[in-house]
């Protein structure tokens, strides 16, 4: 935008003519009038002057009185002429001099707002371009370039943010379809053999529905799992927060995975502090501890698991520990990632999601699970609460 077009679509340069033409106008009254009053001044002075020095019927004789229109006097019209001209010069060049100034900073104004608006259209093509900082220190411009400035870098975070979630929805749904896809391929295959009925022993058609039903079992509990996900994520879950005992809790949920436990001969040892009131939805923190336990019963090759509560001070505290082959520490930052287990680990009735979902449960609580794990000695997944 040059200076003209500046002028033109702009109202303040507009204005700051109309005020010096104004100031003008004004200038030639004011002018006006102080030179006639300096004019009286000058010549009512050299009228008693001249009156002091002669005799008054000299000054009669002459047509002088003090009384006189000082107008008569030759010098008034010579003193009004020459004031008018310097008054009327030197606020007409203190006017010009503050309209330049003034349109030209404006204009300085307007070159720099026109930068960052150059900077912030580029921002908005290209999130990864800087808005620089223009003006003064405290100025408007450089207060409204800061502005620029931490819009542009949220939406280049909420940029960052849109892309992790299309990339996270990419994956997720390609293991999520990969699982499916795995399941059915099974019980079609099944199907397809059990439609041959009368050329198979009834012993192997056994086998085939029940690994159809195994498999049907894994797709419902791979959607049921994703549900879960969906919903803690979007945070669409109201938990029923009350005080409870952890401990009774604790034992819920390991009634609820007895059977897994006894089915590959693992034993668990408790060791509950009494009276630890906790504030949590019982349902959905059983579900974390469930998930924890079923965690090291799948994939530790563990004998026995341990699980403690304690309260102090400052935190409460609820370990799982198991004494199974343990984790890398190479593993331990993606355990609570969906589908981080290795494919060969994935059990049909692992939907590999536990994990994450004990720990968004667990956050929505206001607690962290953290993980210590020593390889060939086992694992220790601790439920942190701190007290505020």
């Amino acid at each position: 935008m040059d200076r003209i077009d500046k002028f033109v679509n702009n109202h303040s340069p507009k204005r700051i003519v109309i005020a010096f033409l104004v100031i003008m106008v004004f200038s030639v009254v004011l002018s006006f009038v102080l030179s006639g009053k300096i004019a009286d001044f000058v010549a009512h002075e050299q009228l008693m002057s001249y009156l002091s020095e002669i005799e008054n019927e000299k000054a009669n004789q002459y047509g002088f009185s003090s009384d006189m229109s000082l107008r008569l006097i030759p010098i008034w019209i010579k003193v009004r002429n020459i004031s008018f001209f310097m008054i009327l010069s030197a606020m007409v060049l203190c006017s010009f001099l503050w309209t330049f100034f003034s349109i030209h900073e404006v204009f300085s104004i307007y070159d720099k707002l026109e930068l960052l608006s150059s900077e912030c259209i580029k921002s908005a093509d290209k999130l990864d371009n800087m808005v620089n900082l223009h003006g003064e220190a405290t100025g408007c411009v450089r207060r409204i370039s800061e502005s620029a400035r931490l819009l542009a870098s949220r939406m280049t975070y909420l940029d960052n943010c849109i892309e992790y979630e299309r990339n996270y929805i990419s994956l997720f749904f390609g293991d999520f379809s990969h699982q499916i896809k795995t399941a059915l391929a099974v019980v079609r295959l099944n199907m397809d053999m059990l439609a041959e009925t009368e050329k198979l022993p009834p012993e192997y058609c056994e086998q085939l529905s029940d690994e159809i039903q195994l498999n049907l079992d894994s797709m419902e509990n791979l959607v049921v799992q994703a549900i879960k996900i969906a919903r803690l994520e979007s945070q669409a879950i109201e938990y029923d927060m009350q005080e409870l005992d952890l401990s009774d809790t604790c034992r819920t949920a390991l009634k609820r995975i007895a059977s897994v436990l006894r089915d590959k001969q693992i034993r668990t040892e408790v060791n509950f502090q009494q009276g630890i009131k906790l504030k949590h939805d019982k349902g959905w923190l059983c579900e974390a501890i469930e998930n924890v336990l079923k965690n090291s019963a799948d994939h530790s090759d563990c004998t026995a698991i341990s699980v403690e509560t304690e309260e102090n001070p400052i935190m409460i505290k609820l370990s799982v520990t198991d004494n199974g082959k343990g984790i890398p520490q190479k593993e331990i930052p993606h355990l609570f990632e969906k589908f981080a287990k290795k494919s060969r680990d994935i059990t049909m009735k692992s939907a590999g999601m536990g994990m994450s979902i004990a720990q968004k449960i667990v956050r929505s609580h206001g607690g962290e699970i953290i993980v210590y794990s020593t390889i060939g000695k086992g694992t220790r997944f601790e439920f942190v609460f701190v007290k505020i």
